[in-house]
């Protein structure tokens, strides 16, 4: 009974073992999950907390040697470097249009470091950047991002070590760089258009009144005007999000290509 008890523990421990590396990988990567988001005994209980509601449907762990469950940790971190960005791609492309907003009204100069990023930004980029994590929230993402999860490990389980992914990964690649571009072309294009022609009109009128200094003004009215433009863009912001958050999210799709 004993012999039977310390099997059934090992099994148990070994399972929420291999579980933590895909989910730690999607704790680095996802942006409002990375480490300057949620830290120390937290984030480490919130991820073993996970692994302990996930290792059932993570599939039969795999009786290996030390170098073979090295191997398997690799492969769980890999597919959740792949999961992350899938879930925190569209909070990029919200951020890349915030900089590019800052470049063109002028408010990069203004840009400082965020402390929970890491890294410089400026004041719209990180306006935008925790609006649409926010609304991420809000919205059901949490809940959409869990049920990716489960279903990544039913779609490919810890044991199954040989995935077809060479060419299945190039593509996954390919298409998460479109996509971030098309976001950032298709959300950011109305306010850079705007300010294109703010630019212009004041060129004009610079040309045609010489003695007034326009350009003095011209941050300002940019910087009105793109934030005006920006109650609008919050319409859209919110329906390509929930668009994201289908249920038949392309990240899935990844992982079954490579079974």
């Amino acid at each position: 009974m004993d012999t039977i008890e310390l099997a059934s523990l090992e099994k148990f421990f070994s399972a929420i073992v291999l579980t933590m590396p895909r989910l730690f990988a999607i704790f680095a990567v996802v942006p409002f999950l990375s480490g300057g988001m949620i830290t120390g005994i937290v984030r480490n209980g919130l991820l073993l907390m996970l692994a302990i509601f996930m290792s059932p449907v993570a599939g039969e762990m795999p009786s290996a040697t030390m170098g073979t469950w090295v191997l398997i940790a690799g492969k769980e971190a890999l597919i959740g470097v792949m999961l992350g960005l899938g879930f925190g791609i569209f909070i990029w492309a919200i951020q890349s249009v915030g900089d590019l907003i800052d470049f063109q009204t002028g408010s990069s100069n203004a840009s400082f470091f965020d402390p929970v990023a890491g890294h410089e930004t400026g004041p719209t980029s990180e306006f935008l950047g925790w609006m649409v994590i926010t609304l991420f929230v809000s919205g059901g993402g949490l809940l959409a991002m869990l049920g990716v999860i489960v279903d990544s490990y039913r779609l490919w389980p810890v044991a199954s070590f040989f995935p077809n992914m060479g060419e299945v990964l190039e593509q996954f690649a390919v298409r998460q760089g479109d996509t971030l571009f098309l976001w950032i072309v298709k959300l950011a294009s109305p306010v850079i258009v705007v300010l294109l022609l703010v630019e212009l009109g004041v060129g004009l009128v610079g040309r045609v009144a010489p003695q007034l200094n326009v350009f003095v003004f011209a941050q300002p009215l940019k910087s009105l005007l793109a934030h005006l433009m920006m109650l609008l863009f919050l319409v859209f912001v919110y329906d390509a999000l929930q668009d994201f958050l289908r249920p038949e999210n392309g990240v899935l799709d990844f992982l079954r290509a490579t079974l």
